[in-house]
């Protein structure tokens, strides 16, 4: 990952929620998905579970018996442990690290563009669950190859270091032995409303415009789009 902003401190300044805020969103797009295919994790595991909210939220579902959440930081694992109980456990371990584990769902959610060998990561993890839900940002679009300071602040802000399209997730995903059930699109900050500046109500408006006509093609131009992947 980059450097040891994620341990030291400098990942929680710059984001004190810890992706607390984008949570809901998150999980609500898990649980559709996990709806839609009819399946029914009874255990499910978090790699970078951050504050633990999409966790928290998950464990509402009475099928689910057991959640753990592995974090690097011992920042994040602080915040998650508000909620440690019997049915969610917090670890500050390095799962990919480990090995002799398995579970029925695991979810990377906002990991592989800090991680600097993400093909690395895939692997290892291949054989460790039954199911995978990824959520990955696909933040190359026309707009960033443009405006490409949009890319140092997504760097400099929350520590992307890899930059993706639809087809790059899918060919990275295929090409480390993955095979893709199900996917949606989510949006942006911009299209739930957090940005309530009238440049930013333009351009949710232009962006929904652009979706409804085609949402390859406005992911595409916009960026700031994200793919939430069911996968084995």
């Amino acid at each position: 990952m980059q450097d040891n902003m994620y341990t030291d401190g400098r990942y929680l300044r710059r984001n004190p929620g810890w992706g607390l805020e984008d949570a809901p969103f998150k999980a609500a797009f898990i649980n559709g998905l996990l709806r839609r295919n009819d399946i029914h994790p009874e255990e499910i595991i978090e790699i970078g579970c951050g504050s633990g909210a999409i966790l928290e939220i998950l464990s509402k579902n009475k099928e689910v018996a057991l959640l753990k959440g592995y974090d690097i930081s011992p920042q994040a694992i602080n915040i998650a442990n508000r909620i440690h109980s019997d049915k969610i456990k917090f670890y500050n371990e390095d799962i990919l690290q480990m090995n002799g584990y398995h579970t029925d769902l695991l979810l990377v959610i906002d990991v592989f563009e800090h991680v600097n060998d993400f093909y690395t990561m895939l692997r290892r993890i291949r054989k460790r669950s039954t199911h995978f839900i990824f959520h990955i940002p696909l933040d190359l679009s026309c707009r960033t190859l443009f405006k490409p300071h949009v890319l140092l602040q997504q760097r400099e802000a929350v520590g992307h270091i890899h930059y993706f399209s639809r087809d790059m997730v899918e060919w990275m995903l295929k090409d480390a032995g993955f095979t893709i059930i199900d996917w949606m699109y989510t949006g942006s900050e911009s299209d739930r409303g957090l940005d309530r500046s009238v440049k930013g109500k333009i351009k949710k408006v232009l962006r929904k415009i652009s979706f409804l006509i085609s949402r390859d093609l406005s992911a595409k131009l916009w960026g700031g789009y994200s793919m939430m992947i069911l996968a084995k």
